[in-house]
């Protein structure tokens, strides 16, 4: 049980120290019990903590619009704010089919994910996600929305393809899932610029979104970024589409923005979108009760006041070298660490118990949570990622505002326990041999 955190690390009721290696779920973006943030978090709570949307705005409401309106690439001018990704994710769907009923485009209602993707465990969110781990509870009530593949080259290339090549070949795929669906019933398509729980950090080349946006463009329908993960300075970045300079329509937020201190997440729009519900109906997508908050939206302008004072995002570009030049070096070392990836201070590996073939661990065993495990026994926490049978990836995203030292810190623990997970899968290697059954990793998603 947790009793109380300071900084990158948190403590538990045993006394043990833990250096809180993925921020949670990649949420504590400023650290623990900073007291700023709680500072304003009380002032606001003594003028007004709540108030509905649809009887009253609210100044930080309206204040936190204007600050991510222009912090965000492009046209993204208006904001909607509820409580998670998750229903940032449902927000959206509500948004894409709305805009095209108000454009007179009432058949456009698909929207199209990836399948190897995560967008929220409510039914709308589960039904854009490629995420086999989650889906089959509940598959009877989610929509039949088609998949594209992955920016995924390490596994799924042909041979003598380079990631470029590969990633132009995924975002066809995408094209082609469109046209197989019939453009004219697809409302938009969703991808994460960088997949984070579902595939464990899968960073596409500069020219993967650059092209969904062409091709979006081209047919007619809208994109959405899910940005949870990566938004709000995780990249080094404020937003990681900005990375190619590609605008989306709408732009999902959350985790990040207000580092964990409060339940926030958003929508970023752009103004054609607005526009379109603004001279059609004139009613905007439904809501939700604590959407817009003025006590969640003081605590996200706290949160963006801390990270531009303390020139946070040149902290996480300095860290992020640090950390991939410490991760390439142990994937030197130890040769069941594999494709270390990712940007900033978002990254992650995954086991292979053979580099040549690239072949995994057998699902059953759980590489990634064994691997956590491991971590943990180092006074370490990091994220299992990936999907069976690929359930062997590793994220690792510490607070935003981890040090040179603390970063050491982290790599020194990191690879005790990469010393005791080598032992593991050399272990399962032996069992490897002995199995007569197919590679993963030898086809092809596409």
């Amino acid at each position: 049980m947790v009793t109380h955190g300071r900084g990158v690390y948190l403590y538990d009721s045993a006394g043990l120290q833990y250096l809180d290696g993925c921020s949670g779920a990649m949420t504590a973006n400023i650290g623990h019990g900073v007291e700023e943030v709680a500072e304003a978090m009380k002032a606001q709570s003594c003028r007004v903590a709540f108030t509905y949307r649809t009887q009253f705005t609210n100044v930080p409401a309206e204040a936190l619009a204007r600050r991510l309106t222009d912090l965000a690439p492009g046209d993204l001018d208006w904001a909607f704010f509820v409580n998670s990704g998750s229903e940032a994710s449902e927000f959206a769907i509500r948004t894409a089919v709305s805009y095209w009923r108000e454009r007179g485009l009432p058949g456009k209602v698909k929207v199209l994910g990836r399948n190897i993707s995560y967008h929220g465990m409510t039914m709308g969110a589960l039904s854009m996600s490629g995420h086999a781990a989650r889906r089959p509870d509940y598959g009877p009530l989610l929509h039949a929305f088609s998949f594209a593949p992955p920016a995924y080259a390490y596994r799924f290339a042909q041979p003598g393809e380079n990631e470029e090549a590969y990633a132009l070949r995924a975002a066809q795929a995408f094209e082609d899932a469109i046209r197989n669906e019939d453009p004219g019933t697809v409302a938009a398509v969703i991808v994460e610029p960088i997949v984070g729980a579902a595939g464990g950090v899968l960073t596409p080349p500069a020219s993967y979104l650059s092209r969904l946006r062409e091709i979006c463009d081209r047919l007619n329908v809208l994109l959405i970024i899910d940005e949870v993960i990566t938004g709000v300075g995780r990249t080094g970045d404020w937003f990681a589409s900005s990375y190619e300079n590609v605008v989306p329509d709408l732009l999902l937020i959350g985790k990040g923005l207000s580092a964990g201190y409060s339940p926030v997440a958003g929508v970023l729009l752009r103004g054609h979108v607005v526009e379109a519900l603004r001279e059609g109906s004139g009613v905007a997508p439904f809501g939700h009760t604590f959407s817009g908050n003025p006590l969640g939206a003081a605590t996200c302008l706290a949160v963006l006041d801390f990270m531009e004072r303390r020139n946070v995002l040149a902290n996480v570009r300095q860290r992020g070298k640090q950390l991939k030049e410490g991760l390439l070096s142990l994937a030197a070392r130890y040769h069941c660490m594999a494709d270390v990836r990712g940007r900033g201070l978002l990254w992650g590996f995954e086991f292979v118990t053979d580099q040549e073939s690239k072949q995994a661990p057998d699902p059953a065993l759980g590489a990634a949570n064994t691997f956590v495990q491991e971590c943990l026994a180092q006074g370490l926490i990091v994220y299992p990622a990936g999907i069976a049978p690929l359930n062997n990836a590793v994220i690792l995203s510490p607070p935003l505002v981890i040090s040179k030292e603390e970063t050491r810190v982290l790599l020194a623990k990191l690879e005790e326990a990469l010393r005791a997970m080598e032992h593991h899968v050399e272990r399962w290697a032996a069992v490897d041999d002995s199995r007569s059954g197919s590679r993963v990793g030898s086809g092809s998603c596409l």
